[in-house]
């Protein structure tokens, strides 16, 4: 993916002789060069450790440009947006000791334009701290709104009658059907249903609950994940309150 790749130097970070350089590759359809440089410019203004308090533990800048949907971007309705994979050194003096070899950025604009550093260590080349209990760090980049666009999604009718299906399916007690309309409140199944994270939750717990022979650890994760990890506290009590009623419509019986 990467072979492609062109250097070039983000000016102003020179300081004492030195530059910091990002290497660029663009597979996003209508981005030209300068709007491409002044994103990487807004990343700068936002991760400003990355740039100086931390560059000497930067091995390598790569940033990719594309539309390609994924989960992370359709949860935050980003079309074309930026991957920035960071790579450190070896030696790490400026990071916590157990920092990773390596750490990744997404940048989008759209309804909420920001940067999402996926890790702890990305999140400490940015000096931000973490909330807790949480891995991952939304940096917000009102900037980035002016050139990264939202995510258009417009579902077919198959897709549609499909995930109308699924739902029917789930609400008979099928397991996987139950684990599949889950996973597209948190997905967003390509605009067939609003991401919504409460109501995961509730299905989530709603499988726990059920104890499908089919049931495996994933499903306890999936409830640490998506309900403990996922809520603030008042929602998780609104979500299991929701996930009860949910049962005892699906199973005729009280959630265990």
């Amino acid at each position: 993916m990467w072979s492609r790749l062109a250097p070039f130097t983000l000016l102003a970070l020179a300081a004492c002789g030195s530059s910091t350089d990002v290497e660029v590759a663009v597979e996003a359809r209508g981005m030209d060069r300068p709007t491409v440089d002044r994103v990487i410019d807004e990343f700068r203004n936002v991760c400003r450790p990355l740039f100086n308090r931390h560059r000497d533990d930067v091995r390598r800048i790569r940033a990719l440009v594309s539309d390609e949907p994924s989960t992370q971007t359709r949860r935050f309705g980003w079309g074309t947006h930026v991957e920035i994979v960071v790579d450190l050194g070896w030696s790490r003096s400026s990071l916590p000791k157990d920092s990773e070899g390596s750490a990744r950025f997404l940048l989008g604009g759209g309804a909420r334009p920001g940067v999402l550093a996926f890790t702890p260590t990305a999140a400490a080349l940015c000096d931000q701290p973490l909330a807790p209990g949480r891995s991952q760090a939304f940096l917000p980049a009102p900037g980035l709104g002016d050139y990264l666009g939202k995510l258009v999604l417009n579902p077919t009718t198959d897709q549609v009658r499909m995930w109308r299906e699924e739902v029917a399916r789930a609400m008979t007690g099928d397991y996987q059907s139950q684990r599949n309309v889950a996973w597209c409140y948190i997905d967003g199944c390509y605009g067939v249903e609003p991401i919504d994270d409460a109501k995961a939750c509730v299905w989530r717990l709603v499988i726990q609950a059920a104890k499908h022979p089919k049931s495996d650890a994933s499903d306890t994760q999936n409830v640490e994940v998506d309900c403990r990890q996922a809520l603030a506290p008042e929602d998780l009590a609104a979500a299991g309150v929701a996930a009860r009623d949910l049962f005892r419509k699906i199973y005729k019986r009280e959630m265990p």
